[in-house]
């Protein structure tokens, strides 16, 4: 670690942190698509194909929450090796749990609608 430039080490964090906040931005543009197809489509998307949206969008928000916590693992000893060598940069701890948080409860919440939603909807003619 000793070989890259701190100006360096500082470019790949904050490189590092762009590249989760797409991340993040990903998890949001597909949470918003699986809600609204799960809303548009209603009772016309069959049960094994509502289960099998459920799945993949539970794999790819499972796949997006390990690249962060992978890429957090990594980036805390970017860190630690800034502040060995007298930069001080902080986590911002509360965001990381804020972001951990919302992704997990809008990930249960997104599948808990996608899969009961075609249950509370009237059907015409009742």
């Amino acid at each position: 670690m000793d070989q890259v430039s701190t100006a360096d080490l500082l470019n790949l964090l904050l490189t590092q942190r762009s590249s989760i906040d797409l991340q993040f931005q990903f998890w949001l543009s597909i949470t918003f698509a699986v809600l609204a197809a799960g809303f548009v489509a209603g009772q016309r998307l069959r049960r094994g194909l509502r289960w099998l949206a459920a799945l993949l969008y539970a794999m790819a928000s499972l796949h997006l929450m390990l690249r962060w916590m992978n890429d957090g693992a990594v980036g805390q000893r970017w860190v630690e090796e800034l502040v060995r060598r007298g930069v001080d940069f902080a986590i911002p701890w509360p965001a990381v749990y804020l972001r951990m948080a919302l992704m997990v409860i809008g990930t249960v919440g997104t599948l808990v609608f996608l899969l009961t939603a075609a249950r509370q909807e009237p059907r015409l003619g009742e």
